[in-house]
């Protein structure tokens, strides 16, 4: 940063304060801070372990319930308890300091043991989707020479086809069953071997099971807690992929901690007494650091849901005061509402807050979900980068359509990427954030880590996100698409987002979503899959030129769908984010067709 530019900002600064007049730009002003408490709900120091974030946080009401699970609680107490018993059992098992355990495992209560007792030892946790090929897990283990994992028992026919081929010596195995009562994991072993979905052990002295690793463990000697230093690994987890390769993003305890303090200073209703619904994967940060970790050590109760099918919020209803969930969960829950007796009504009613992130909400979608509910939704936005959230709409003052705010202490600026300068209010520009819950780097991989951590000419590395958006004069992110998912049309450039935004404005339209397809004359041209809604699906060709004829009026030319498809329903990823690609694969075979008819 030049000595000249340094000044400038400081006389910015001086005037701003002086005058109480809007510089113009976000990082200087901070519209947002008048959202934000004034003091937060708990003080969280963000120097500490993620241990000690959940139980020194609770130090005070450690006999509260910390986790749900399929109808058995668990005490921060319990809790606690279990986690020491089991870093001691994974230390005489051979884990030190610095080792990294490969993770495949789902919801339950020993997911959350196993990360709190590994991050105890000072051992590094590697998360992966329990969905992965054989191939995928293969080469999690050999990219960081794992000579441990533990897994749910359903992978260990995946484990078997690999071990060889990898450096691993210990396989420790949890059955999903294994916190619930006993006579629940007899039913559900009946239930198993009717469904032939039952996985003996090997016979192999590499696989051991977690529970007799635990009975084995009889010595009740202390472990003393790893030391907190914030460029130390802790956790990794894997990106979607939806954008490129997928990668292996490595956090510090710093993340967790850092986004849990700054997070207190919002007004959603965490806290002693309420309970978070967990409807999304610990093997992302929006699943194990926002939705699971979070909310604990805000002193809050987390439902674990071992399934994350749209339709499994329907089973919680009167369960949970606030909900971590994808939009597909919402919609299942805004399409079957009219199924659901008075009774279920009103529990969703008493429901404080739901929160939506990993996919967009339109507008009209926002207001009709509340209008439904009774309840505020709320609608976030982060990535696996810069552990999950980054920003999310106050409660109290939720803008439809935007992001939200960034989280207390965070900068977020549009970013012109050609001037290199922080974009004014209103333009648009590649969201860019400045925040210590940023990730260390990629597992192998300086290029892409340099690629999305840059040094500005302020001097400060900022993380750039791949989205393009723009900041309001109050401090609300709109979201204008991917860089990646601009189309590119004769040379004009089209946000996706402006497109769908503009037809989700119509009144009988539910959802949409716009791709890029091959065209013979103008080689890349929009096309649209649009849901609508029940009520106007028998006037398909009338609404379609009313959507057509609004395109027009209120689309650049260029922005005008050339194709327009209408659709049950859209696909997802296994993340719970539209399957752009299968989208753009099936619309390229669908133009083909019409050109070739």
């Amino acid at each position: 940063m030049s000595y000249n530019c340094f000044i400038n900002l400081c006389k910015e600064r001086l005037y701003y304060e002086k005058t109480n007049q809007l510089t113009g730009y976000p990082s200087i002003d901070k519209p947002q801070n008048k959202y934000y408490r004034k003091t937060p709900i708990r003080k969280i120091s963000i120097e500490q372990t993620i241990y000690d974030l959940v139980f020194v946080s609770n130090r005070k009401n450690m006999n509260d319930i910390a986790i749900g699970y399929l109808g058995t609680n668990i005490t921060f107490k319990e809790l606690k308890n279990k986690t020491d018993r089991a870093a001691h059992a994974l230390y005489q098992q051979g884990i030190r300091e610095g080792d990294v355990i490969l993770i495949g495992v789902s919801n339950s209560p020993e997911a959350v043991i196993v990360l709190l007792a590994l991050n105890k030892l000072g051992a590094i946790s590697k998360w992966f989707d329990v969905r992965a090929s054989e191939k995928d897990i293969e080469k999690y283990a050999n990219d960081s020479n794992c000579k441990y994992t533990i897994i749910f028992d359903m992978l260990i026919p995946k484990i078997n086809m690999i071990i060889n081929r990898t450096s691993l010596q210990h396989i420790i195995i949890i059955n999903p069953t294994d916190s619930l009562s006993y006579i629940k994991q007899i039913l559900f072993k009946i239930k198993s071997k009717i469904t032939k979905n039952f996985f003996c052990l090997p016979k192999d002295s590499r696989f051991i099971l977690f529970n007799d690793l635990l009975k084995k463990n009889k010595s009740k000697t202390y472990i003393p807690t790893a030391k907190f230093n914030p460029q130390k690994p802790s956790i990794m987890i894997q990106s979607s992929g939806t954008t490129g390769k997928p990668k292996t993003i490595v956090h510090s305890d710093l993340s967790c901690t850092s986004c849990t303090a700054k997070i207190a200073y919002s007004d959603i209703p965490f806290g002693r007494g309420k309970t978070s619904l967990v409807l999304l994967p610990p093997w992302i940060a929006y699943g194990l650091g926002n939705a699971i970790i979070l909310p604990m050590a805000l002193g809050s109760k987390v439902e674990l849901s071992p399934i994350f099918s749209p339709e499994a919020i329907m089973q919680y209803l009167g369960k949970f005061t606030l909900a971590f969930a994808a939009p597909f969960n919402y919609r299942y829950l805004r399409d079957s509402f009219d199924t659901l007796t008075e009774k279920q009504k009103e529990m969703v009613k008493k429901i404080e807050c739901l929160i939506s992130g990993g996919d967009k909400i339109s507008v009209e979608e926002n207001k009709n979900f509340e209008k439904l509910f009774g309840t505020k939704l709320i609608n976030g936005y982060g990535n696996n980068e810069c552990w999950g959230v980054l920003t999310v709409n106050p409660v109290l003052h939720n803008k439809y359509g935007t992001v939200g705010i960034p989280k207390y202490g965070d900068t977020i600026i549009a970013y012109d990427n050609i001037t290199g300068q922080e974009l004014s209010y209103g333009k648009i520009g590649e969201i860019c954030t400045l925040s210590d819950t940023a990730f260390l780097y990629y597992e192998n991989n300086s290029t892409n880590t340099n690629t999305v951590k840059k040094i500005h000419k302020d001097g400060h590395l900022w993380i750039h996100t791949g989205d393009l958006g723009f900041i309001d004069k109050n401090g609300y992110i709109t979201l204008s698409g991917r860089i990646q998912r601009v189309i590119v049309r004769l040379g004009f450039k089209i946000a996706a987002y402006t497109i769908e935004d503009k037809i989700c404005e119509h009144t009988a339209v539910k959802e949409c979503v716009a791709i890029a397809v091959k065209d013979i004359i103008e080689e890349s041209v929009p096309m649209v899959y649009i849901i609508l809604k029940d009520e106007y699906k028998n006037d398909i060709d009338q609404i379609k030129k009313k959507i057509f004829q609004k395109c027009t009026n209120e689309l650049k030319q260029y922005e005008i769908p050339k194709y327009f498809r209408f659709v049950e329903s859209l696909p997802y990823t296994q993340n719970g984010k539209y399957n752009f690609k299968l989208l753009e694969q099936e619309g390229n075979k669908y133009v083909k067709t019409l050109e070739t008819t």
